[in-house]
């Protein structure tokens, strides 16, 4: 565990942050843990070469698609791609 000082320099927003945990009936440290964490998810960003390859890879799920046999197996190959892409 490391420990860490944050300084807020708006008062407001530490009042509504430490409401809102107490609510929940959280630390506060467990709320700044988690949104740090959702702020690190959404950086993630993805090379050229993956969003070519995601793309490609939809564009052909989406022709073979047509096909009844596989509909169901595609759609859901095409539903978790673009899960993940978001």
């Amino acid at each position: 565990m490391r420990r860490v000082t944050i300084l807020f320099d708006d008062e407001r927003l530490y009042r509504e942050v430490k409401a809102e945990a107490a609510k929940e009936g959280r630390p506060v440290k467990d709320v700044v843990a988690e949104a740090l964490q959702d702020w690190l998810r959404r950086r993630t960003v993805l090379t050229s070469d993956e969003v070519e390859r995601r793309r490609d890879a939809l564009s052909v799920l989406d022709t073979i698609r047509v096909s009844q046999p596989v509909r169901e197996m595609v759609d859901d190959a095409l539903a978790a791609l673009r899960v993940e892409r978001s």
